[in-house]
This record gives structure tokens, C-alpha cells and sequence, in this order.
């Protein structure tokens, strides 16, 4: 135990799931039976996550000091709530995942150099610190916010945005400028295994995330914003609601909460609206037109991710900070996938390997394995659809992901060296196979580029490498699918192609490199 002055302590609880709640109420009671009158108070917060999945979280803060415990069941939540009473003057840092000693009364998550620490914290500010519910009316809308948001070049996020990649101002003049009432979308239900920005965002930042939304629905005088979550999701479902009390207060807006039933497909920014509408078949839309012209019933719509009106409510709230000659202003959300999962926040000018911690990949990124036959670390970047690369000094934005072949999704996965990591054949193979399961059907070149390119990926452990022709594959796929889906499922396997050529070679020969694969 450590001994730090008698003062007020506060203790957050961050959680996302119902368990999370349970262990809320825990730690309260135990607050409330062991309250001193004399003494000094305990405060307890519910909270969102700092960007960790190791939830519920509890975080302990007296003065300059925070002791963190991840994973707490009710019965932990209350047992240190209960040492705080017993204890005096002591923290309870016994099995503490980290002691952080800071400034008092900071305004954000204490990361101190543990996982969270990669990068900035300027979209993610607050998120696992502060009231999620919290809602600032926006200092700058209308006409003004567009405008401002045109000028600093905010581009969407996510590839549940109708603007992914691309200036978002130009949607809404799109959809200001079109004939009836315009709506913005909420599109909350990126269901991407591999990137958390949204639902982090949206479960922990949501007055934040609402906010970017009333600046947008001002920009094209909406009167309505609908945020779209998933229906197993019923915190942040709560959460939304008390921010839409809030707006209905405070504006003349209305925000109406749908939840529905996510996949991956359901989050295309046209699939959303055709669930929205309740059509019993998810498909994608044709286009043109797009949403902001022929949306929802018809209406011009914005459908935007929370991690794309999150970027709208920082650009209005603090411009000064965005740089508009940069070729993608502003920061990106990275969700680094493995056993310490965690979402950080990079400048886009920024390389994606300050996102991993030292020795996790690092310096392996282009080694080669001992013993495999060559077969160096790897990672797939951008999401289930990503794509696979050996390089890691690639700048976070949209132009410089897209020009090296990645996603822009928001993650990176990277798998080691060696018969403990992953193979590149198998990485593209298994990314295929949810192409095919999961594709909408509309279109030809993704529902039957999938099915092909699969079968042919499977060939190759049998001994044949059809390399011509599933290069052709994923070209057709990439240029001639309908929507995002099959123009993203291309791109694993036309990484692997450029980057494993050998590899797939040598699985053909009957040889894993990498010695993952059976003989």
C-alpha cells in the first residue's frame, strides 16, 4: 500500500456492458455503507472506456495519483471501495495493473507510458474520464460551421461514412442544397472485429459524438438527427438517449435512437438506410444518387460515423489545433488487435508503428524468421478488410494508406515471426472467407469474385497457384463492385499477391514459411 495525503477520492468505473453496471452499483454501496461524515468523501463516476478492452475498469484517484485495475467483477468493485474506507490515507495498488502519478485534476485518462500512452489524446480527451452523457451546446453552427469544417478539410471516417476518406463539406452542401427535409444518420454500427474507434467513441465520448451531429444538421438545416446503434448494445443505447434529453433541451433538434441488428454488411452507409426502412433484405443502393441527395425515405441525408462527427465537433471546438494544408487534418483512431487490444489516437503525419508498444512488433516488422525458410513479421492494416504489409512507416492518414495498398479502417493487426505468428496465406484466405459469407449478393464481381477467389485460395494447398488469375479477381472486385464491401474484401488478397507472392509459392510447393500451416 502507498501513503498519500488525506483528501477526496474519486473512483470510475468505466464499463460498456451490462457487468459493467453490476460493478457500478457494487462499488456505490460500498461507498454509501462505508461513508465517514467526518471523513474524506467518496465519489463514484460511471465512465465509458479510456480505450482499453480489459473493461470493467476501476480507477482510483486521490490528489496527483490514480491506481487503475482492469477486469473488476461487483465483488472487487466493492472490496476496494471498502479498502479506501479502511485504509485511511492508502490507495489500494495491490494487484494494480498501473500507478500513474500526475498533475491533480487532469482533464483526461492519466495513460502514463503503459498501452494507452502511443500517440495523442485529442479526439479520445476524456474518454474513460469523464460524464459520457456531457453535452456542450457547439460554439459555431449553420452556415459559419460548414464553412469552417470546408476550410480545415475534416475528411470522414470509417467505412460506415458516406464521405469516407473524402472532405466531408461537400456532402453537405449536397444535401443543403437538394430538394426536402434533410436528416443526418448516426451510423453507430461498424461491426468491424478488428476497429473499436466507433463504439469506443460512441460508448465514451457520446455527448461528443452528438454534438459533431447537431453541427452537421445545422450545416443543412436538419431538423433530425437518428443515431444508430446495436441492439446488443444497451449501454450505449442508455447513454444516447440521455444526450438526446439533453440536445431536446437545449436546441431545436430532435435525436431519435434506433437499434438494430449489426453485421458487418448492416454498416454500409446505403445498407444502414435501407434497415432503417425496414426492408427485410440488406442490400447496398445503387448510386448516383447518394444519401445526400436520395436518402432516407427519399430525404437528403448525411450518414456519418461517430468517429467522423467526433472529428467535426474537435475541428469546431478547437480549429487552431487542425492543420488545413495537411492531406488528411486532424488525428485517426488505431485499434491495435491482440492480447493487449487498445484503441490510440496517432496525427495523421505520424508513422502507424508509434501505435504498437516497444517489442510488440517493432523492430521484427522486416526481419526474417529463424528456422520458417524466410518468412518475416507481418500485419494487416485497416480493419477485416485490410491489408498485409511487412512495412509499418507508413503515415496514419487516408492518401498515404490508400497509396501503400492499406485500409483506412482504423487498425492494425500484426503477427509475429515464427510458428507463434501468422501466415500471410492464411490471414488473406480467412478475410476471403468472410467476403464470401458475408456479402450482401447485389452485385456479381463481390458475390462471385468472393466465391472464386476463395475456392482459389484454398487450391493453393493442394498444389495449385492460380496467380494471373486472382490478381484479376481482385482487380475486378476492387474496381467493379457496387459499394465499399467488395472494393475493401479485394484488398487482403491483392496485398498478399504484391507482398507473399513467394509464400503462396511456396504453400503451392507444400511448404508453410512461416511454419504455421500443416504439412
Amino acid at each position: 500500500m502507498t501513503t498519500t495525503d488525506a483528501a477526496a477520492t474519486t473512483v470510475r468505473v468505466a464499463f460498456d456492458a451490462p457487468e459493467g453496471r453490476a460493478a457500478l452499483e457494487a462499488a456505490r454501496r460500498a461507498a454509501d455503507a462505508a461513508s465517514d461524515p467526518d471523513g474524506p468523501p467518496i465519489e463514484t463516476l460511471a465512465v465509458g472506456s479510456p480505450g482499453t478492452v480489459h473493461l470493467p475498469l476501476v480507477a482510483v484517484t486521490r490528489g496527483g495519483r490514480t491506481v487503475v485495475h482492469r477486469s473488476v467483477d461487483p465483488n472487487e468493485a466493492a472490496s476496494l471501495v471498502s479498502l479506501l474506507a479502511d485504509g485511511g490515507d492508502d490507495l489500494p495498488v495491490d494487484g494494480a495493473a498501473a500507478v500513474v502519478d500526475h498533475e491533480p485534476a487532469p482533464e483526461d485518462f492519466p495513460v502514463g507510458d503503459g498501452p494507452l500512452s502511443a500517440g495523442t489524446r485529442r479526439t479520445l480527451r476524456g474518454a474513460g474520464w469523464t460524464d459520457p452523457t456531457g453535452f456542450e451546446s457547439p460554439a459555431v453552427l449553420g452556415a459559419d460551421a460548414l464553412a469552417t469544417v470546408s476550410d480545415l478539410g475534416v475528411r470522414g471516417r470509417g467505412w460506415g461514412d458516406a464521405r469516407q476518406d473524402e472532405p466531408v463539406a461537400e456532402g453537405w452542401r449536397e444535401a443543403r442544397d437538394a430538394d426536402g427535409d434533410p436528416v443526418v444518420v448516426i451510423n453507430g454500427l461498424d461491426a468491424d472485429p478488428k476497429a473499436d474507434g466507433d463504439r469506443l467513441l460512441l460508448g465514451s465520448l457520446t455527448g461528443r459524438v452528438v454534438a459533431g451531429a447537431v453541427v452537421a444538421a445545422s450545416a443543412v438545416d436538419a431538423g433530425e438527427v437518428v443515431a444508430v446503434v446495436p441492439e446488443d448494445d444497451p449501454i450505449v443505447a442508455d447513454r444516447v438517449r440521455s444526450v438526446a434529453d439533453r440536445v431536446a433541451d437545449e436546441t431545436d433538434l430532435t435525436v431519435e435512437l434506433v437499434s438494430v441488428d449489426a453485421d458487418y454488411m448492416t454498416a454500409e452507409h446505403t445498407a444502414v438506410l435501407e434497415s432503417l426502412e425496414g426492408n427485410d433484405r440488406i442490400e447496398a443502393r445503387r448510386r448516383p444518387p447518394g444519401p445526400e441527395a436520395w436518402g432516407l425515405f427519399e430525404r437528403p441525408t448525411l450518414v456519418h460515423t461517430p468517429r467522423t462527427l467526433a472529428a467535426v465537433e474537435r475541428a469546431i471546438a478547437d480549429p487552431d489545433a487542425l492543420d488545413a494544408d495537411a492531406a488528411d487534418p486532424g488525428t485517426r483512431l488505431v485499434t491495435v488487435v491482440g492480447p493487449e487490444r487498445r484503441t490510440v489516437e496517432l496525427p495523421t503525419d505520424s508513422s502507424l508503428s508509434r501505435a504498437l508498444a516497444a517489442g510488440e512488433f517493432g523492430d521484427r516488422a522486416t526481419g526474417e524468421s529463424e528456422g520458417t525458410g524466410g518468412s518475416g513479421a507481418f500485419a494487416c492494416v485497416g480493419g477485416q478488410f485490410g491489408g498485409l504489409t511487412r512495412d509499418l512507416d507508413t503515415p496514419a492518414s487516408a492518401p498515404a494508406l490508400r497509396g501503400a495498398g492499406l485500409g483506412t479502417n482504423g487498425s492494425i493487426e500484426p503477427f509475429a515471426a515464427g510458428t507463434d505468428g501468422g501466415c500471410p496465406v492464411v490471414v488473406a484466405g480467412r478475410r476471403m472467407r468472410v467476403a464470401r459469407e458475408d456479402n450482401c449478393g447485389r452485385c456479381v464481381p463481390c458475390r462471385t469474385g468472393s466465391v472464386r477467389a476463395h475456392e482459389l485460395l484454398r487450391d493453393v494447398y493442394a498444389g495449385e497457384f492460380a496467380e494471373s488469375r486472382l490478381r484479376e479477381l481482385a482487380r475486378t472486385m476492387e474496381r467493379t463492385s457496387l459499394c465499399g464491401f467488395g472494393t475493401d474484401a479485394a484488398r487482403p488478397l491483392a496485398t498478399a499477391l504484391d507482398e507473399f507472392a513467394a509464400d503462396l509459392r511456396a504453400h503451392a510447393d507444400g511448404r508453410c514459411p512461416a511454419g504455421v500451416c500443416d504439412p
